[in-house]
């Protein structure tokens, strides 16, 4: 497998790099997914996702979180995760592909990548990628969920208000 450095990717701490077996477009809608959500772009993120895709969030119930099904329940989702944690970032991403199954790992930041202060907690993304490169399955992980649930509170008490159902099942969990 070749690996490679990812410097546009790079925000702060070691850079994005990609170990590949699954191909060219593969890397690049992996890598393009992540830069979406380094930025919240919530378009360039849903144009890299299958109509009938399925999100698996880090939070829920279920064995695989609570699950979003199509498009329209997977934007809907990130928009309120965007909402809830506020000004964050990604880096120090770390891609490895086979064939159409990908794994990412990162450091989400909350607030500027360039603060040392800045929260940070680590999580990994599991893809599974159709013939056309798009994605159709993302599954999510994430360490210190009581310690974020905790600073997002405090952070942002409007987007948690607004957001109350998705707040109550969270706590629940």
């Amino acid at each position: 497998m070749a690996r490679t450095d990812r410097s546009s990717l790079q925000q702060s701490g070691r850079p994005v790099t990609a170990e590949d077996s699954g191909g060219q477009g593969s890397r690049q809608t992996i890598e393009r997914m992540i830069e979406g959500f380094a930025k919240q772009d919530i378009d360039s993120i849903m144009a890299l996702i299958a109509d009938d895709a399925v999100y698996c969030d880090v939070l829920g119930e279920g064995p695989r979180g609570d699950e979003y099904h199509g498009k329209e329940a997977i934007r809907g989702a990130f928009i309120r995760q965007f909402a809830m944690a506020g000004p964050h970032t990604y880096v120090g991403a770390s891609i490895l592909l086979n064939d159409d199954a990908a794994f990412a790992s990162w450091t989400m930041v909350l607030g500027e990548a360039s603060d040392p202060t800045a929260p940070r907690f680590e999580g990994i993304d599991e893809f599974r990628l159709n013939a056309g490169g798009q994605v159709t399955l993302k599954k999510a992980w994430l360490k210190g969920q009581p310690r974020l649930r905790r600073l997002l509170m405090r952070r942002n008490p409007g987007a948690l208000l607004r957001h109350w159902r998705y707040v109550l099942r969270v706590l629940r969990s």
